[in-house]
Order: C-alpha cells, then sequence, then structure tokens
C-alpha cells in the first residue's frame, strides 16, 4: 500500500519555479485539494478527448500550436503534461479505495479504475523519457542530464514518476536557456560549414582585389586592362579563379539540392533560420565570380549554364524560405519566433517528433537568443531580398563594383547563426573539416602554378648570366 504521508494524490506547479503544491490522502479536504479537483479540475483542461490514458501518448502530449505554425499561447502542453504526469497516483489511490466522493467524482469518465499497470508504465514513459532525452541530447547533457533528468531520477517505481524530481527536472531544463538546446544540424551550420561560408566571400574578394590592383598597375603603365599577351602570373591568376569558381558552383548547387529535400516547404523557423543565409551565399559570391570570369573572357558555355543552373537553384531555396518571413514581425511576434525556432531545435523521437520544451512555462523563459530572435528575422527580412536583388541586378547588367555592399550584407546575415547559439565552436567533426577544405585545392594548384613560374624564371635569369660570362 503506498505510503500516504509521502506520496501525494495529484500535484500542481510542475516545472514552475518553487515548491510543488499537492493534495495528499491524509488531508483531502484542504484547499490544494478543492483547487484540483473542484470544479473544472485539472484534468478536464489536460484530457481533451476524456481519456487521459489515450491522451498521454508523446505525439499528443507535447505538440502544440506553437510547435506547428508559430502561433499560439504554448499553454496546452504544460495543461496536458500536469494531467499526465499525475494520473499514475491517482490510479494508485483509485485502486486502494481511499479517495474522497469529491476526488472520485472529478476523475471519473477521465481514469478508469481498470487502468492496467502497462498503460501506466506507457504514460509513466512519455512523461519522464522525453525530457530526459532533451537533456541529453542538449549541449551541456553532464549537468542536465547526469545530474537531474536521467530516468533513474525521475522514477518512483516502474508505473509512476517521482514528481519532486520531474519539477527540479524542468526547472534546471526550462529555465537553462540556450545551453540545454541542441547544437543546429552540423552539416548546414557547423563551426566547419561557417567557416567555409565566409572563406568563400574572403576567397572572391582578395581576387577582385588582386585583378583591380593588377588594373590600375596596367592603367599606370598605360597598358590594357586584359592584355592580349599576358604574363604568367595573370594566367594563374584566372586560372584560379576559374577553379575556384567551378568548386563553389559545385558545392552550392549541391547544397541547394540537399535545401529542396529539408523541408522548406513545411513552416520551421529553424529551417528559415538554417537555410536562408546558405541560400544567399550561394547566389551573391557565384554571381560576381562569373562576372569576372567574363570581364577577363575565361568563362565559357558550359561555365554559363553552371553559373544560371545554381542561380535558379538558389533563388528557387531563397524564395521558398521567404514567404514564411512575411508575416514575421506582423502577425507573429519575437517570442513566438524564438519559441518555434527553440522548440524545432530541440524536437527529438522520444517526444514524438517534438519537443519537451513545449512544457516549459513560455512566460517563463529568458535567454539573450530570444531578444536576438525578433532582430535577427527582421534582418532576413529586409536584407536578403536585397542581396538577392543586387545579385539578380549585377548578373542582368554586369556591374560588378556593388559586390562589396552585397558582401557585407552577406556577412551580416551569416552572423546570425552565431547569434541564435546554434554553432559549436568545437564541434570540427569529419563534416566541418571537409567544408573548410574544399576551398584548398584551387588554392594548391594556385600555388604550385606561381612556384613553377618563380623557379622557371629563376633557372632562366641563371641561363642567361652563365651565357654572358662564357661570352
Amino acid at each position: 500500500m503506498a505510503d500516504t504521508s509521502a506520496v501525494p494524490i495529484a500535484c500542481s506547479n510542475i516545472g514552475s519555479e518553487g515548491r510543488l503544491s499537492c493534495c495528499y490522502a491524509n488531508d483531502q479536504n484542504n484547499a490544494i485539494c478543492e483547487d484540483l479537483f473542484g470544479g473544472s479540475s485539472f484534468l478536464a483542461n489536460g484530457c481533451l478527448t476524456g481519456n487521459c490514458i489515450n491522451d498521454c501518448s508523446p505525439r499528443k502530449l507535447y505538440n502544440s500550436t506553437l510547435q506547428e505554425t508559430s502561433m499560439g499561447t504554448g499553454q496546452r502542453p504544460i495543461a496536458k503534461y500536469m494531467a499526465c504526469a499525475n494520473i499514475p497516483s491517482i490510479a494508485g489511490y483509485i485502486n486502494q479505495n481511499v479517495l474522497s466522493s469529491n476526488i472520485t467524482n472529478s476523475i471519473q469518465g477521465f481514469i478508469s479504475s481498470h487502468t492496467t499497470d502497462d498503460s501506466l508504465r506507457n504514460v509513466t514513459s512519455a512523461v519522464t523519457d522525453c525530457i530526459s532525452s532533451n537533456c541529453r541530447a542538449s549541449r551541456n547533457s553532464k549537468s542536465c542530464y547526469t545530474d537531474y533528468c536521467s530516468p533513474v531520477r525521475l522514477l518512483r517505481n516502474n508505473t509512476s514518476p517521482d514528481l519532486e524530481a520531474i519539477n527540479t527536472c524542468l526547472n534546471t531544463l526550462c529555465g537553462g536557456g540556450v545551453k540545454y538546446l541542441p547544437w543546429a544540424d552540423a552539416d548546414i551550420i557547423g563551426i566547419g560549414v561557417f567557416i567555409s561560408y565566409v572563406m568563400q566571400l574572403i576567397f572572391i574578394g582578395c581576387l577582385w582585389l588582386g585583378f583591380l590592383i593588377f588594373a590600375i598597375r596596367q592603367r599606370k603603365n598605360r597598358q590594357p586592362q586584359r592584355p592580349p599577351n599576358p604574363g604568367e602570373h595573370y594566367k594563374i591568376g584566372t586560372n584560379l579563379l576559374s577553379s575556384f569558381h567551378a568548386s563553389q558552383c559545385f558545392f552550392s548547387a549541391t547544397l541547394m539540392i540537399a535545401s529542396l529535400n529539408y523541408g522548406i516547404y513545411t513552416p520551421s523557423m529553424l529551417v528559415t533560420f538554417l537555410l536562408i543565409p546558405l541560400a544567399t551565399n550561394s547566389i551573391l559570391p557565384i554571381i560576381f565570380a562569373y562576372l569576372l570570369l567574363l570581364y577577363h573572357k575565361k568563362s565559357s558555355t558550359g561555365t554559363t549554364l553552371l553559373t544560371l543552373t545554381v542561380y535558379v537553384l538558389s533563388s528557387v531555396v531563397y524564395w521558398s524560405l521567404y514567404t514564411q518571413l512575411i508575416p514575421l514581425g506582423n502577425s507573429i511576434t519575437a517570442e513566438e519566433i524564438y519559441q518555434n525556432f527553440r522548440f524545432k531545435l530541440s524536437a527529438i523521437p522520444a517526444c514524438g517528433g517534438f519537443s519537451g520544451l513545449s512544457i516549459c512555462d513560455v512566460n517563463g523563459v529568458s535567454s539573450p537568443a530570444l531578444f536576438n530572435a525578433g532582430n535577427a528575422s527582421m534582418r532576413l527580412k529586409v536584407i536578403t531580398p536585397m542581396i538577392w536583388g543586387y545579385s539578380t541586378l549585377i548578373l542582368l547588367i554586369y556591374w560588378y563594383i556593388k559586390f562589396i555592399g552585397g558582401a557585407l550584407g552577406k556577412l551580416n546575415i551569416l552572423w546570425i547563426a552565431e547569434e541564435l547559439h546554434m554553432i559549436d565552436p568545437k564541434g570540427w567533426t569529419f563534416g566541418q573539416i571537409v567544408a573548410v577544405t574544399v576551398w584548398i585545392p584551387p588554392l594548391l594548384e594556385y600555388a604550385y602554378c606561381e612556384v613553377k613560374e618563380v623557379i622557371r624564371d629563376w633557372r632562366g635569369k641563371r641561363g642567361g648570366s652563365e651565357e654572358q660570362k662564357n661570352s
């Protein structure tokens, strides 16, 4: 028989700051019991179909309109979780026939007196496995999972959760801000991928600057900026530009094809924040490099077709995602943006494909990323169309001097991932190293050609000096 002095019938304020408010079997007429079971009970608010056992499956328990559409109060999962967390204990007391008539009448129709242990184990599993798994998947899993939220800590027995332990776990998980969120998909915005995007902009900027300096020197020497008989260094530079452009086209085309299969047509602030910078980064540098190739007469029909293919793919991905930004700042608030973002980021199979953070009180969530979310979304909404427009404009009229302004705007957009704490600075996995080193082959080719040319010049000078000595 349950220890009625220690095990509550039901508790409220689960996951809120402070202690639980519980109703115990040895004092069923107090104000807490009246609040829980009198009038419209918490079971009526949490068990929407009237069948609490059925309503406590993970997919039904952690779902909310705030996760699905970015709109809503986020309060429904909290009410559902409160009901589900208390069901095993209530069912145990039903079997003992120790509940008052008021409480018995309140729970009738919600919990059957013939509820099986297997059903209670499933409810307990739904209540504990999700939040435990969310902690285990977080970027600081040791302090969350090991110290507070491991399954062994959250269970009172194999059919009932420990409500005090769950309350402590939720206070830790919900109050931890970004440190208890997982990192974003490293294949899209890992540290190596992020640096690779920046390197792409820097490389094309350095190439443009090098050709500009060459053009200035040619003009001072009253020679054509595109010499009919160019020297070896000029040839090496244009070959590097051609190789670099081919690398970034193949890299970007692959990313855009993968993005089309990443759920971009399902509303998600996470996917929007992740992929819009990637899409714009597959437009501006590529268009600018292509115009440099045109100017220096290194373009071919194949290069043109490859460039246009990447431009079309990137534009499709960008505008598909941009339609989700249109309501931001109007019908969707900055808080709703951030909540949807963190829910999508922390969604896991143990929670039915949703996030255990949905049972946190959204009014109590505080994080620096929350305040960045509104600003970041507006920058995506305002700056990215300018980047796309710049790129399209210079593609049409070859006005490539505008690259500098566009590149600065692009760096501004890429930095959003860092502001929202999506990047693990220590996450140098295999894919991150590949993303950074993808630009090395054109640089190695350039270095090889330059060294080869220097050695040839040195041998030529050495041979000339020996001929003078012999003569």
